[in-house]
């Protein structure tokens, strides 16, 4: 199977709880709501500080241009407001995709983000040849790290000091989540 011959992911998808949509330019006011707490930023590299309505229109505005082949990366609506993102960016060569994801602070610890990036890791194994999807948090980052593992994954390994930002040095944890385990996961899934 060549590049060209992986099929698009869906361009919604639908929880009990949460819409996951492409971008639209008319989300940049709801991205700039949750992103301007510092709080929300802390763990993720490359958010400005402090985050500006602008930062907001750049990102809304990069993810409805990208390539939906190349990367996914769906907003996730809950009651009618855009509240964070999950995204997905295969890497063809190697039968493997990264996942990323972010969620309002007001909505942390209430299981939204585990439902979304359930969600898009069950389309992403269901629909492309994948053997293997990954992820990565900061060590401090609990909540992010017990996504992961509720979605399947397995930790794999720390990166000690692995990046820098916010001033400071912070150690990476990697998880990977194979398809023989998703599929393991799947069947017992199914006969409950």
């Amino acid at each position: 199977m060549t590049d060209d011959d992986w099929p698009p992911l869906s361009e919604s998808i639908q929880t009990p709880r949460l819409l996951l949509r492409r971008y639209r330019l008319t989300d940049a006011e709801d991205v700039y709501a949750y992103a301007r707490d510092p709080e929300w930023g802390r763990f993720l590299p490359g958010i400005p500080e402090p985050y500006e309505r602008q930062h907001a229109d750049e990102f809304v505005a990069s993810h409805v241009l990208k390539d939906w082949r190349t990367e996914s990366h769906w907003a996730l609506e809950h009651e009618g407001c855009v509240v964070g993102r999950v995204g997905l960016t295969p890497e063809r060569r190697h039968g493997r995709a990264e996942l990323g994801y972010e969620l309002a602070r007001w909505l942390w610890g209430r299981g939204l983000m585990t439902e979304a990036a359930s969600a898009v890791v069950d389309e992403a194994f269901r629909k492309l040849p994948l053997r293997k999807i990954l992820a990565h948090a900061i060590t401090a980052n609990v909540g992010s790290t017990r996504v992961m593992e509720k979605v399947g994954m397995r930790h794999e390994v720390t990166l000690r000091q692995h990046w820098v930002f916010h001033g400071r040095a912070y150690d990476a944890a990697n998880f990977g989540l194979l398809r023989e385990e998703w599929e393991r996961n799947a069947s017992a899934v199914d006969e409950t």
